[in-house]
């Protein structure tokens, strides 16, 4: 994922506020394996019900980096079949052994994360950003709100106030190409999702279209190219012939056509470069 855009949405910040009340209302009566449950321990046992300021999260974060143990390395699924005996063992205190063919499956790196601004904090188990790290999941999963939105209401009781908008930016192993990825509540509207992808471009060094290639130039490099796949020995004249015959309003002959013809590779390059 990369850096969230900035948008403003007066139906998500009420819904968000609508939302955030709820969690504070169910908040006193959840119980231990209740969804919520964790913000309810990580709000009296780590904060003591005193909220933290805003621009203190990362410190906070930060001071609690090597509360708990660490995860473990290996995770095993055990076969449905066996576990029954494996239950029985652990309540009766007996040592647990698992022949080969009871292992379903196994994981290595059971690493869990936070990502708050621009920094990534591991997570220790049972200390107090483990106890955030499910708080935070029950938020996006409840709510639908984004990861840091989730964090600041968790510690400081702060409201989003923004549309939980997720943004991922692909890389193609094609040269220069790369896709951009865009999640957006269905309420918001067409133009604030426009809104949107504009600032994503901007971000990612983009123009809002290619430079120094108009519509026409764009539509006549697709029509050569396609022809020249289909007719690879042809000439500029049969190409600007065809050309003519298909599009006989945006017919090009004399100094337009020789223009067209000198300027192509460099068309070609920048419509590369677009990608």
């Amino acid at each position: 994922m990369t850096q969230m855009p900035k948008a403003k949405s007066d139906l998500a910040s009420a819904l968000a506020a609508i939302q955030a009340r709820a969690v504070s209302r169910a908040l006193p009566i959840v119980e231990q394996g209740d969804l919520l449950y964790p913000l309810r321990v990580l709000r009296e046992q780590y904060l003591q019900g005193a909220f933290i300021p805003l621009e203190q999260v990362p410190n906070w974060l930060v001071q609690h980096l090597h509360d708990g143990k660490p995860l473990p390395s290996l995770t095993l699924t055990i076969a449905p079949e066996a576990e029954s005996r494996v239950l029985a063992a652990i309540r009766s205190g007996q040592p647990v052994v698992l022949e080969p063919r009871e292992i379903a499956t196994r994981r290595n790196g059971c690493c869990r994360v936070l990502r708050y601004g621009d920094t990534t904090y591991p997570v220790r188990y049972d200390g107090a950003l483990h106890c955030l790290y499910q708080a935070v999941q029950d938020l996006v999963w409840v709510c639908g709100w984004r990861e840091c939105d989730a964090i600041e209401f968790a510690l400081c009781n702060r409201v989003p106030d923004e549309p939980p908008i997720g943004v991922e930016v692909e890389r193609s192993p094609a040269p220069g190409l790369s896709f951009l990825s865009v999640r957006v509540p269905l309420y918001m509207q067409p133009d604030e999702v426009a809104q949107v992808y504009a600032q994503v471009r901007r971000a990612q060094k983009r123009k809002a279209r290619c430079k120094g290639i108009s519509k026409f130039t764009a539509r006549f490099v697709r029509f050569v190219e396609v022809y020249r796949l289909q007719h690879p020995d042809a000439k500029w004249k049969e190409i600007l012939d065809a050309w003519n015959r298909q599009h006989p309003s945006d017919a090009v002959s004399g100094k337009r056509a020789q223009n067209l013809i000198t300027h192509y590779k460099r068309a070609l390059r920048i419509i590369a470069d677009q990608a």
